[in-house]
């Protein structure tokens, strides 16, 4: 299928090159992105051309970004005029993403989620949550690749949701460890700290320079925070565990 994927990004510029890998025509825009993102889409053999050609051309378009970018995105394909499968791959709230479906009101609106590293064939899995009424359509599209889908519901939100659980465990544990280890510093106690990774739960204390490693995602990982909050209020849940956790985020990124 012709496959257009904004804006590819670590993780969006390997979910394109599976893509490619099953024998997909992908197009990107490089229209304003860094060297860095137009050297991630020549590795990954994505094809350059204008937004609005990429659109043109596109029956799919996958939509993998920083999440304070998604609606935006959104907004400019709908605009558009796009008509054929959106795939949201984005963690967002369900009121983000509410404004994104809305953007897009001639397109089938596929929600999805990302668990797990980029997929690179690793140990690790890639796997790809989605859900809509186009959720096996949107599986099928990375038949025999690296990652492996998962239909987990026909409504919109259930794919963000099971990624938003994920990323509030895994990505508030790596959270508290940096906290952890930014008190256990001020004390000079750090490698007390780390002399616990010898527990069963303390896998995350092993490298006292996580911190440090962490800040160059923390600028993308803060915003993931805000939807996170915003997603365990709709529940009813305590969304304030979040924003807490956010400032981490926030600081670290400094």
């Amino acid at each position: 299928m012709r496959i257009a994927v904004f804006h590819p990004g670590a993780m969006g510029s390997q979910l394109a090159h599976q893509l490619v890998a099953a024998g997909h025509e992908v197009r990107w825009s490089p229209e304003g992105r860094s060297p860095a993102s137009v050297e991630r889409a020549e590795v990954a053999g994505l094809i350059g051309t204008t937004f609005a050609d990429a659109i043109a051309s596109a029956e799919v378009v996958v939509c993998s970004c920083a999440p304070q970018g998604a609606i935006d995105i959104a907004r400019e394909v709908g605009a558009a005029g796009f008509a054929g499968i959106y795939i949201e791959a984005n963690p967002l709230s369900p009121k983000s993403l509410q404004a994104a479906q809305d953007a897009l009101p001639e397109a089938t609106f596929v929600d999805a989620g990302v668990i797990g590293p980029p997929p690179t064939g690793g140990s690790s899995p890639t796997h790809l949550m989605l859900s809509g009424s186009a959720a096996a359509v949107a599986a099928d599209l990375w038949d025999g690749t690296a990652v492996t889908p998962m239909v987990v519901g026909d409504q919109v939100g259930a794919a963000s949701a099971a990624k938003s659980a994920y990323a509030l465990y895994n990505k508030g544990k790596a959270a508290l460890a940096v906290l952890a280890f930014q008190l256990a510093e001020k004390h000079g106690v750090t490698e007390a700290l780390t002399a616990q990774q010898v527990r069963a739960d303390a896998g995350s204390l092993k490298d006292p320079g996580l911190p440090e490693s962490l800040r160059s995602v923390a600028w993308r990982w803060g915003p993931e925070f805000d939807e996170l909050a915003k997603t365990l209020d709709a529940a009813g849940l305590e969304g304030d565990a979040a924003r807490a956790l956010r400032e981490v985020w926030t600081k670290l990124s400094r």
